[in-house]
């Protein structure tokens, strides 16, 4: 299923059901998914190459990295992972349609130099 059609069916579910504030409830899982610890050494990890964001919705490894910087990555997309249920199951909708969503909006949001991994399974390098 294409990148639009997804977005459509979504989008599509979200004005059948007249579930507007949910999209604003996609913001805020990155946010809402991350301890504070776990987001601190995410985020060191990613300005340092050593992860990055998918569009699966999940953070991966790049680079060989320290089992403190798994840990915290695990951590966080476990958390991903069970707000994502949540939200399918809420919409009645696929948990990787709210996944490929949120990776969206998050690497809409990304800071220059971040990784992030297509779906073609591409790292790219925001500019």
């Amino acid at each position: 299923m294409s990148k639009n059609a997804i977005f459509t069916a979504l989008f599509s579910v979200f004005a059948l059901t007249g579930a507007v504030t949910t999209v604003s409830m996609f913001n805020a899982v990155p946010a809402a998914a991350q301890a504070s610890d776990a987001k601190a050494i995410v985020d060191a990890a990613k300005s340092e190459g050593l992860i990055g964001e998918t569009a699966g919705g999940y953070l991966a490894v790049i680079a060989s990295a320290p089992r403190d910087v798994v840990n915290a990555m695990n951590e966080i997309n476990i958390r991903r992972k069970s707000l994502y249920t949540k939200l399918a199951r809420k919409q009645n909708v696929q948990i990787d349609v709210v996944a490929a969503v949120t990776a969206e909006k998050i690497k809409g949001k990304a800071s220059s130099g971040d990784k992030f991994l297509d779906k073609d399974g591409n790292w790219i390098t925001i500019p």
